[in-house]
């Protein structure tokens, strides 16, 4: 950062405020929870500029007054910004006529980004003088942007012979296996890569570089284009029992890569019928996809981080450099079709490395789901970096039998957000779509008790009935009623009465008519009584 000369600090003070200028007064103090992440993202999210603390008076009459804030501190700023709103901010400390002040000199948010802030607004932005929330035109017209793709950008300085022959040799493999052109066999290396999309007027790309470039040459150019891989015997050890580093051509490393977890891939065995059968911790396909996408989608303008992968026998993390792209959250990822470098994803698919460019979580979860594994987890992502947890422990065996059986006996298809359905009432008991619940309950797969909002879903009879276990079934479906009619007894125990009003509060999932049924079974067996007029009345103890 270069310091700011008193002539250039001169000029400041003789600009008007605006949508890439503040002047603050802060002669004392400055907040840190709400107005300093609010300026801050709020002046990226206008193009980036400058805040300035120890300034007072409006256009034609500023005075430095100076400011005691973040004395002794300041330069711990810029981490403490980093984390709350995600933008490296430097932070300057300058004395004009014997008076402190302090510049921020802030970036532009990034084309198709916006900055979210912890402090009052969730993505501030300027109003005149003052700070709002933005609105959703504005919204709008950043997440339609244009994002530059990185991956299609030329590398100025290197050439052809910058790529790894054997590299390229297997680039021509996979692309004539793919397509059946056997043009692809023949053609020079040249025209190869620009028949793909990796050079253009003899320029090779950052595409063509992260794929086959030689590792000399990535160490000098891209050295971020780096994997790896740490393995834990046991997941909660801080120390690794064994790690290794990958800044070669992707395209050699793939193999490489998966051949490390599937070296030390774990069989867990489970009974079906007379036949033994397994399921392995690390899915061959899911990791490949899992490391294609975190190549493919990664944020190469951080030059500090790398693809990073953990792994253990009951653990499998990949995270990626760079958040989400704008629009794409934790909870919509599998279905967004979302490029970051769209160049490099589009020649993953023209070599039959990735089915469709752009997606794959989709795969992933599908056979977790298959699998009886649960779903895979991206809920510990940031603004920072994309966290993918694959779960690799067989969580139940009864739901992947349960799968088979329904689609081999119904002779069915279930598309893959059914998939997602029937794992969620698994685990949760929920349906989102009703469109799912009806064909679900019309095939018997699921059950429904309750006819209110707060209807519980569950796997059918026939799930309990696969895994032999008819009793947990029966006592499954008993146990939610037997929940509530102890719960009312406990309210009225307590409180020496209940009323229609407070049931209803305590259990807003419940219709008036299911409450007023429970009520009337704990009066058939003995234990409560009515009291009072019916619209008024109240329920007691029997004595």
């Amino acid at each position: 950062m270069n310091r700011t000369t008193s002539q250039e600090f001169i000029k400041l003070l003789n600009e008007s405020e605006g949508c890439n200028l503040e002047f603050k007064t802060a002669k004392n103090n400055f907040s840190t929870d709400q107005d300093l992440p609010d300026y801050c993202a709020a002046l990226a999210n206008e193009g980036g500029g400058k805040l300035v603390l120890g300034v007072k008076g409006d256009v034609d009459n500023k005075e430095v007054i100076g400011t005691s804030a973040f004395s002794g501190t300041y330069n711990k700023l810029p981490n403490e910004l980093l984390n709350k709103i995600g933008i490296r901010i430097d932070v300057e400390e300058l004395v004009y006529c014997d008076k402190r002040v302090l510049i921020f000199h802030i970036p532009s948010r990034k084309p198709g980004n916006f900055i979210r802030s912890t402090g009052k607004y969730r993505i501030p932005m300027r109003a005149g003088e003052s700070l709002c929330e933005m609105d959703d035109i504005t919204l709008k017209k950043i997440l339609k942007e244009d994002i530059p793709d990185f991956s299609a950008q030329p590398v100025s300085g290197i050439g052809l012979g910058s790529l790894d022959e054997s590299a390229i040799q297997k680039l021509r493999n996979l692309c004539l296996v793919k397509t059946g052109n056997k043009n692809y066999e023949n053609c020079s290396d040249q025209q190869l890569l620009k028949d793909i999309g990796l050079i253009k007027d003899g320029i090779i790309n950052f595409a063509a570089l992260i794929l086959l470039g030689r590792k000399e040459v990535l160490r000098d150019f891209l050295p971020q284009a780096e994997i790896v891989f740490e393995w834990r015997q046991v997941s909660s050890k801080i120390a690794h029992d064994y790690r290794k580093n990958w800044r070669d051509p992707f395209i050699n490393i793939i193999d490489e890569i998966w051949g490390e977890l599937g070296n030390r891939n774990v069989r867990t065995p489970f009974q079906q019928g007379f036949l033994q059968r397994e399921i392995l911790a690390f899915d061959e396909r899911s990791i490949r996809e899992a490391v294609l996408n975190a190549v493919a989608h990664r944020d190469y303008s951080i030059n500090a981080q790398s693809i990073f992968i953990s792994a253990s026998p009951n653990s499998f993390l990949i995270e990626s450099p760079g958040g989400f792209l704008p629009g794409v959250t934790p909870e919509n990822a599998i279905f967004e079709r979302a490029w970051r470098n769209k160049r490099l994803a589009e020649v993953l698919e023209k070599t039959g490395l990735v089915e469709r460019s752009g997606q794959g979580l989709d795969l992933i979860f599908e056979h977790s789901i298959r699998s009886g594994k649960g779903l895979p987890d991206l809920s510990q992502s940031t603004d920072h970096s994309v966290k993918l947890f694959i779960p690799t422990t067989l969580i139940d065996p009864s739901f992947v039998l349960f799968l088979e059986k329904i689609i081999n006996e119904k002779q069915i298809s279930l598309s893959f957000e059914e998939m997602l359905e029937l794992e969620d009432v698994r685990a949760k008991g929920v349906v989102s779509k009703i469109e799912h619940a009806k064909k679900f309950l019309k095939l018997g797969i699921i059950e429904k008790h309750g006819r209110t909002k707060g209807s519980r879903y569950m796997l059918s009879h026939l799930f309990y009935v696969y895994r032999d276990k008819k009793g947990t079934h029966t006592r499954l479906v008993g146990l939610e009623r037997s929940k509530y009619k102890e719960l009312i007894l406990a309210h009225i125990i307590k409180n020496g009465e209940g009323k229609m009003s407070e049931f209803s509060e305590a259990f807003p999932e419940l219709s008036t008519d299911k409450i007023s049924n429970l009520l009337r079974d704990l009066r058939a067996d003995g234990a409560v009584l009515f009291e009072g007029s019916k619209r008024g009345g109240r329920w007691v103890l029997r004595p």
